[in-house]
Order: structure tokens, then C-alpha cells, then sequence
């Protein structure tokens, strides 16, 4: 009797000391670039994650709900190996890393450990994307036990939203991308936002990224909450005060709520600079210390497929999760070219007027979950007064399908644009941590010759034969080129 008691006891302690171990790190928000079998808090949670097959450069993003020391990161694939390193970015762009393809392409190492707010992995030219896990470890090199939120489905739907929807959605404020979040056109004061659960929730307290958080510049022009209202299920009513404060905050409702169909209903706003109406980046219910999140595969592959098909119809199909590089199109190739598509035009047009640039190099990705990812740098030489200026470009956001034709589709970039102009130019570790957002919690002071801000910018995208033409239609002047020559990366 006694030695099954002791096994008994042994067995608990076992138990419980496997369930325990490891500190603890919450993490409220992954997402990733390209996604096929589900949302990737996945990884964390000990199941197989795919990202769509044949995307490249694809990025996943973990945003931790307070900082943490961070010594290595580990990546365990489905096959085993990787053909390309993966880079890491810790807080955006502050520390650079990546996997030794000769020692380990599955680690990456900080020396010495850094504090973590936020970390992305770019895969690089790994393709058809299969993990088992992304592991943490301390300074200690002790493995971290995540803690990510419960998973729910839910109907979320707004009275107004700005357009297009696909960036500013009410299921945005649940996908973890500080380049989506719910936006209103215009409105403010009485608008709201409906919660219809599957299940029944208990909700005690919510986290709220209050604002337009994918850069300060962002936030400041976009409106934010000052004050909601809660009503719901059995006459459920609470008003809420929220700060104007970048980053996540937490609030504790003073009246639990218990129930299926929740309502915020907008009573006040902190005005933005430019813009009329507000932005909430991230919303995550709570219930006695644990997240809730509302799951937003569905819309991921909504999007996804609306991408591939308006692309497809360009005989664009190939470029969508890849990287095309190139420089300007001076003189475009005018041999005959015998493989367009039906009905399109194989005339690339130049800018008589535009003064090339002494050189001129660019990249640019587009991916189907309407993100973008665009870097350039040009150079002019003024001989007459023996100068040399050069200027680089770094921009990151969402794009917007305008027209599709054969051979050819329009497009909006907007977002986030940081330009650097003379000689001194920013070290991104060989960029593209589209989407890994902005540190949100320090504001920069500006500088002229680097400067960040909000644009637009209005393009096509041609193919003739092998090669793809981006003409600018310069509405306003953003970035330095005309026409660019571009193939794939």
C-alpha cells in the first residue's frame, strides 16, 4: 500500500514539475506573412504550423506582453533542415541575428542575451514552410514555457469601417499586425463594435492597443478611444476609460461579464492630428488571467485567395510571396517578345522627362496577405559642383488592387515610409521586417535627413516576357524612380 502511494506521489510530483517548469512568458500576438493550416501561436503550443506552400521570405512575428531576456531562439522544422538561414530581428530592428548554416540553421544566438519586446523571423528563401515548434531560452539557456490565448470563433462586424476593408476590418483587431487594426471613415462618437460568440465567455478584463500603432506617426494623426461602453447579454452594462498611451494596456472590468453577445459603443475620442475618425490595433478579451482571441484564419485565406485570383487574372500569379529586384529601366528591351499573355501590351513606358539616377537599386515584395515590402536606394552626381548625394528607401504597409489587366495590374502602397537622404544610410541586417511593427514605445525625434512618415504611392506592375516593369505614377513624388526593370529574386 505504502509503495503505491509513493508511486502515486512520485507520479504528481513528476507531473506537476514537467507542467511548471521554465518561466513563464506571455505572448498575446503571432501572426505571420503567409499562413495555410492555421494561425501560428501554433508553434507555441506544441503543433504543426504551415505556411503556404511556395512562399518565400515568409516572417513570423512574436510580440511578448512584457520584456523578456532572450539568449536563443530554436526552430524545429517538420523535415528536419533548412536550405537558407532565417534571420531575427529583436524590437523591430535594434538587434540583428541569424542561424550559421554551417554550425546550426536552426538556431539563433544572441551574445550577449538582449531584452525581447518583440521578435521576427524571416525565412528567407526557405520554402513550403513546415514547423513543429519556436523555442525561447533565457539567460540561463533555460527554455521559456509561452503562455498564448485561448483561441475562439466568433462573428465580429462594425457599424462603419474604412475601406479598404481588407486593411481595417473588425476582425483585424484580433490578426496580431500592427498594419491592420479596426478604422472608422469618419466617424466616431456612437460607433460600435459587435461580439457574437460561438460559446458562451466569461470576460473580466481586456487588453486594448489603443490607437494606430503601426508607427507614431500613425497615431498621432489617427483619432483614439477615450471611452466605450460595454453592454450585453441579461442588461450587462460597463463604461470604460481608456489611456492615450502607446503599447498594450490592461483593464480590469469592475462587472465580469458572462455571456454570448458582447457591444463596445464608442462615448469619446482622443482626437488625431490630420484625421476624423479612430484606430484600434489590437483587442484580447481576459478571463482570471488568461487571453482570450478571436481566430482569424478565415479571413487570412479569404484574402489570400482574392490575392492569387486578382493576380492570376494579371498572368501575375508568380510574383505574389516572392521578391523581384532591379534597378531603373533606362532603355527597356525592345526585341520582339512572343510569350504575353493574350490581349496584353508589350510597351514599357519611360519618362522622358525623369533624370535617371547614377544608380539605382530596388526590391520589392508583395504577399498575399496584402502586405508589402519595398527597399531602394539611388545616387545622383552633380559634376558642376563635384557632389555625390544618394538617399535610401525603406517602406513597409498594405496594398490595394485598383485594375487588372492582362499582363498588367495596378496597385496603392501605403504605410510607413523612412527615407535617409546623403551618405549615412541605416543598417537594416538586410531587411524586410515588413510587418514586425514599429517600436511603439519610444517616439523619435525628427531629423530632416531621416525622416518617417505616412504615404501613398499609386503603381503598375508589368511583365514582358521574363522581366517586370514598376512604373511609378508619381501622385506624389515619395520615391526616387520612374520605371523600374526588375526580375526575380
Amino acid at each position: 500500500m505504502k509503495s503505491k502511494l509513493l508511486k502515486v506521489l512520485l507520479f504528481t510530483l513528476i507531473v506537476l514539475f514537467g507542467t511548471n517548469c521554465g518561466k513563464k512568458i506571455s505572448i498575446s500576438m503571432v501572426t505571420s506573412t503567409s499562413m495555410d493550416n492555421g494561425l501560428p501561436f501554433l508553434v507555441l503550443a506544441g503543433k504543426e504550423w504551415k505556411a503556404e506552400p511556395g512562399a518565400e521570405f515568409v516572417k513570423l512575428h512574436f510580440y511578448a506582453d512584457e520584456p523578456f531576456v532572450l539568449s536563443k531562439v530554436s526552430i524545429e522544422s517538420c523535415s528536419g533542415s533548412f536550405k537558407d538561414r532565417i534571420a531575427a530581428y529583436v524590437n523591430f530592428d535594434e538587434v540583428y541575428a541569424s542561424t550559421d548554416v554551417e554550425k546550426s540553421n536552426s538556431d539563433v544566438v544572441f551574445e550577449p542575451a538582449v531584452s525581447a519586446r518583440s521578435l521576427t523571423l524571416n525565412f528567407q528563401r526557405n520554402t513550403d514552410i513546415c514547423l513543429k515548434s519556436v523555442a525561447f531560452y533565457d539567460e540561463k539557456q533555460k527554455k521559456y514555457r509561452p503562455i498564448i490565448p485561448e483561441i475562439v470563433t466568433a462573428k465580429v462586424t462594425a457599424s462603419e469601417t474604412a475601406s479598404p476593408e481588407t486593411s481595417y476590418s473588425a476582425m483585424n483587431l484580433f490578426d496580431s499586425k500592427y498594419e491592420n487594426g479596426y478604422a472608422t471613415a469618419k466617424g466616431a462618437v456612437g460607433v460600435s463594435l459587435q461580439f457574437d460568440f460561438d460559446s458562451k465567455q466569461k470576460i473580466d478584463q481586456l487588453k486594448i492597443w489603443n490607437g494606430y500603432q503601426r508607427s507614431d506617426v500613425h497615431c498621432i494623426k489617427n483619432g483614439r478611444v477615450k471611452e466605450f461602453t460595454l453592454t450585453g447579454d441579461d442588461g450587462y452594462s460597463e463604461t470604460v476609460n481608456i489611456e492615450d498611451a502607446m503599447g498594450s494596456q490592461e483593464i480590469k472590468l469592475t462587472k465580469p461579464f458572462s455571456g454570448k453577445s458582447l457591444k463596445l459603443t464608442v462615448n469619446s475620442i482622443y482626437p488625431g492630428y490630420s484625421e476624423k475618425g479612430f484606430v484600434i490595433s489590437e483587442l484580447r478579451f481576459g478571463n482570471g488571467g488568461d487571453w482570450i482571441a478571436v481566430d482569424t484564419l478565415a479571413k487570412s485565406q479569404a484574402t489570400a485567395k482574392q490575392y492569387f485570383a486578382d493576380f492570376t487574372a494579371a498572368s501575375l500569379r508568380n510574383v505574389l510571396n516572392r521578391g523581384l529586384t532591379g534597378g531603373e529601366a533606362v532603355e527597356p528591351e525592345v526585341s520582339p517578345v512572343t510569350d504575353m499573355p493574350a490581349g496584353a501590351s508589350s510597351e514599357v513606358p519611360v519618362d522622358a522627362q525623369f533624370e535617371a539616377p547614377s544608380s539605382s537599386d530596388w526590391t520589392l515584395r508583395l504577399r498575399s496577405d496584402g502586405t508589402f515590402f519595398l527597399e531602394g536606394s539611388t545616387a545622383r552626381t552633380n559634376y558642376d559642383a563635384g557632389e555625390e548625394s544618394s538617399r535610401k528607401f525603406y517602406g513597409m504597409g498594405n496594398y490595394q488592387v485598383t485594375e487588372k489587366k492582362p499582363g498588367q495590374i495596378d496597385i496603392r502602397i501605403f504605410g510607413f515610409l523612412r527615407k535617409q537622404t546623403f551618405t549615412s544610410f541605416l543598417d537594416y541586417g538586410e531587411g524586410d521586417c515588413n510587418g514586425c511593427g514599429r517600436d511603439c514605445n519610444k517616439v523619435k525625434n525628427a531629423d530632416p535627413d531621416n525622416t518617417e512618415k505616412i504615404f501613398q504611392e499609386h503603381v503598375s506592375l508589368k511583365v514582358v516576357g521574363n522581366k517586370f516593369y514598376l512604373i511609378n505614377k508619381k501622385t506624389t513624388q515619395n520615391l526616387d524612380f520612374s520605371t523600374l526593370e526588375l526580375g526575380l529574386e
